[in-house]
């Protein structure tokens, strides 16, 4: 031979990828970072659609407010429902005593529920001119 050397089979073997074990690690940590994207994306979803239903039911309080504003009805309480974005919204409204604003303002509090649900998205208090 002119006194080239030839490489043994098993160390070009070595040299020419990944091992079973490196490729399954891998795998495994991959997945594990998936899974955890996955999880994220998920409470991501969960919150858009809380916080959707709280924007569409504050303002089904802002025109439950802007409606005692525009009448001369001042009524103790009040209440009924409301369609929005193809949602049906129960609303409440109740008038407070003793707020400390002073002679010709009425305090009321609005409380706007998703239909079906015990607990209010939104509660807005607002203060209403008495009629003169």
């Amino acid at each position: 031979m002119t006194g080239l050397h030839a490489e043994p089979e098993s160390s070009r073997r070595r040299q020419a990828g990944f091992t079973l074990l490196e490729v399954l690690i891998a795998l495994a940590i991959l997945a594990i970072l998936m899974s955890a994207l996955i999880k994220i994306a998920a409470n991501n979803i969960r919150n858009l659609g809380f916080l959707e239903n709280a924007t569409l039911a504050e303002q089904v309080a802002h025109n439950r407010l802007l409606q005692l504003r525009l009448t001369e009805e001042r009524p103790e309480t009040a209440e009924g429902w409301e369609d929005m974005a193809g949602r049906r919204w129960f609303w409440r409204i109740s008038r407070s005593v003793g707020h400390g604003m002073g002679r010709g303002v009425l305090r009321y509090r609005v409380q706007v529920f998703a239909d079906g649900e015990k607990t209010p998205y939104v509660e807005l208090i607002g203060y209403v001119p008495e009629p003169s």
